[in-house]
């Protein structure tokens, strides 16, 4: 957990990063929030600098939240791909605590392509030769990413290959949820009372129509496309971000 040094007082901002990031990823963004917000990211279990977790469901990952924030009384909440859907569980649950409600490219379980995965191996998927080799698929999706960010993001294993540096054991309850629990992440969007942004990057693996229907679900929500933005908003383009956060929350 990562707290933004902000003056007492001021309002505050919660980020709920997505799978397989950590808090520090938001560290650029955090800095364009302050000193007008106070903002505390959170590493989810097994991610970061949190310890791993027996239970990775997203009723847990939502638990953990509300551990983290229990000594803060109401606040604005936002959260990035399965960290948007562990922020909408919240907020649906919570709904005097939470102020405002950003979804950055949310990953939406209740959808079809979640729906009709097969459950995967609680393993990695994909592994490097080299941080350079890791280096260069990420840049297919993220030219911001720097080699000092794998190596930080990415960790060695006994064989050689380098891999993302987070708990794999997370894959198999996600989708889980995603084939059980449709019906529930639907109703918990139409809880939601407080206003709520959603942000998409123009070039994101989030189609327009996906969003159109997270969006449909909302009493209170609005859509933002940001212009050649892909999935990593807050990495690449920290700037609009930020002033799309900034005026939204300060709309009251």
């Amino acid at each position: 957990m990562r707290q933004g040094r902000t003056p007492s007082g001021q309002s505050t901002l919660v980020i709920v990063h997505g799978l397989g990031d950590r808090a520090s990823s938001w560290e650029k963004f955090v800095a364009l929030m302050q000193p007008d917000v106070a903002v505390l990211a959170l590493d989810l279990p097994g991610h970061g600098e949190a310890p791993p977790a027996r239970d990775y469901h997203y009723g847990s990952l939502v638990e953990h939240v509300a551990a983290a924030v229990r000594g803060v009384d109401r606040f604005a909440l936002l959260g990035h791909s399965v960290g948007a859907a562990v922020a909408w569980l919240f907020a649906g649950r919570n709904p005097a605590r939470v102020t405002r409600l950003i979804l950055v490219e949310p990953a939406a379980p209740h959808q079809s392509r979640f729906i009709h995965s097969p459950t995967p191996e609680p393993r990695h998927p994909f592994t490097y030769a080299s941080p350079g080799d890791a280096l260069l698929a990420m840049r297919a999706f993220d030219l911001s990413v720097t080699e000092q960010e794998i190596r930080r993001d990415y960790r060695a294993r006994p064989d050689g290959q380098w891999e993302p540096a987070f708990d794999p054991a997370i894959f198999p309850p996600l989708v889980e949820d995603a084939k059980t629990l449709g019906e529930q992440f639907r109703r918990e969007l139409a809880a939601i009372v407080a206003p709520t942004l959603i942000v998409r990057g123009e070039r994101s693996m989030l189609r327009p129509e996906q969003a159109e229907e997270i969006l449909a679900e909302l009493p209170r929500g609005r859509l933002v496309a940001v212009r050649g933005g892909t999935h990593f908003l807050h990495r690449q383009q920290p700037e609009e971000l930020a002033r799309l956060v900034r005026e939204f929350l300060a709309a009251g």
